[in-house]
């Protein structure tokens, strides 16, 4: 864990992918990439990131296999790591669970705007 003034921050990351589709808009995004989600962690201690389109909801884990729990809830998963990205101009763009999810992960791209997209991003950047 790395530390900061107000405390450490977690050095591992797990992305989920998944929902269903509840919005009428949603019917524009790939099948089976409706929704994401954020879980970063240390291996023990995991908080787990829900960017709802009305909420966001974050609960702390605890002796659970997140990978595990994530899969049995119909998700597909990529692992992370988080990055502190170069200090830019701030973008303004929609809240979103992609928003949300690039925010955390440090990941500054204008054209990474839907779940799928974000899954492509992180499955190429783990193959390099």
């Amino acid at each position: 864990m790395k530390k900061t003034g107000l405390g450490y921050r977690y050095p591992f990351a797990i992305v989920g992918f998944g929902g269903r589709r509840t919005k009428w808009w949603m019917r524009f995004l790939k099948k089976g990439f409706y929704h994401c989600v954020l879980v970063l962690g240390n291996g023990y201690e995991w908080i787990f990131i829900d960017p709802l389109a009305h909420y966001t909801d974050a609960i702390i884990l605890r002796d659970i296999d997140v990978i595990s729990f994530l899969k049995k809830n119909g998700y597909q998963v990529l692992t992370a790591q988080p990055e502190i990205p170069q200090d830019t101009r701030m973008r303004f763009r929609p809240y979103t669970c992609v928003e949300t999810v690039l925010r955390f992960l440090g990941i500054k791209s204008p054209f990474i705007l839907t779940p799928y997209q974000l899954f492509c991003f992180l499955s190429q950047k783990i193959g390099k």
